[in-house]
């Protein structure tokens, strides 16, 4: 299976609009044709979630496509990050050697979603990722 295919999923799971698997360092590994991520807010994106104590997402929100999100929730020991901007967020699950980063849109839920990108994390990690 292609990284591609686990955007494919996340995203025909209904739950999440955008998907992309990022590596540690920033560089994108899959990402949805739709999904407006640039490599530099994948790099911003990935030093982020690379610290403890959160204080990048605190200071600066999350851009994702252009459109900041602010900080819900960051869960460093978990390596988790909650976003949002108006009816729409991210969430974003670190594993071992990537970054799950799945977006809602209105009329989907942030739970739904956070499910979604929170499963394939834990997936991935079962893998070896």
């Amino acid at each position: 299976m292609s990284w591609d295919s686990y955007c494919d999923n996340l995203i025909a799971g209904g739950a999440v609009k955008n998907a992309a698997l990022l590596g540690i360092d920033g560089s994108v590994w899959a990402k949805d044709a739709a999904f407006g991520l640039t490599p530099e807010e994948a790099v911003a994106i990935a030093g982020g979630m690379g610290e403890a104590s959160g204080a990048y997402f605190q200071a600066n929100g999350c851009t994702i496509a252009g459109e900041k999100h602010f900080t819900l929730r960051f869960i460093g020991d978990e390596g988790l990050f909650y976003g949002k901007k108006g009816a729409a967020g991210v969430c974003i699950a670190k594993s071992t050697q990537c970054l799950v980063v799945g977006t809602y849109a209105e009329g989907q839920t942030p739970g739904g979603c956070n499910v979604a990108v929170e499963g394939m994390k834990d997936y991935l990690v079962g893998a070896g990722y």
